[in-house]
């Protein structure tokens, strides 16, 4: 990836992220300007403030990334350290390697969870198993796919 090319994705992702801001503004609005009420079986209903922080946290992670893409953009020093960071071999490799790891320690993980839930609840059982299953079935199309790719 060229200079050009960084400064060019930078742009078109800067008006996705700037775009994307209403969004939590707008639950916001919705939940406090609309008193919307949460069911009697929604985590939210004991949690009132969750739904805010959280909409606060995707607002605030928002802005880091508008603050990044504005620096590319005006900074070349920024963009030349942004560039060189994202093309090292050695972060590659790092991601490389500790994604698949947490993705093998997940299935793990999640076994197990659908193991211990099935002795609560057929609904967290169900929920947890086809959870697992969408996870593996996605594993595995993506296995296929860089297998006939490489």
């Amino acid at each position: 990836m060229t200079l050009e090319e960084l400064k060019k994705r930078s742009v078109k992702r800067l008006i996705v992220m700037s775009l994307s801001t209403i969004l939590p503004i707008v639950i916001v609005i919705v939940l406090g300007v609309g008193q919307y009420s949460f069911s009697n079986d929604s985590v939210f209903k004991d949690f009132a403030g969750l739904p805010y922080m959280l909409c606060v946290l995707f607002l605030a992670w928002l802005v880091y990334k508008i603050v990044d893409y504005i620096l590319v953009l005006k900074n070349d020093d920024y963009a030349n350290k942004k560039l060189i960071k994202r093309n090292d071999e050695r972060n590659k490799f790092i991601k490389l390697k500790s994604g698949a790891l947490s993705g093998k320690i997940f299935i793990y993980v999640m076994g197990l969870a659908c193991i211990l839930t099935a002795f609560f609840s057929k609904i967290v059982f169900y929920t947890c198993v086809s959870s697992f299953g969408i996870f593996i079935l996605i594993e595995l199309i993506v296995n296929l796919v860089y297998y006939n790719k490489y």
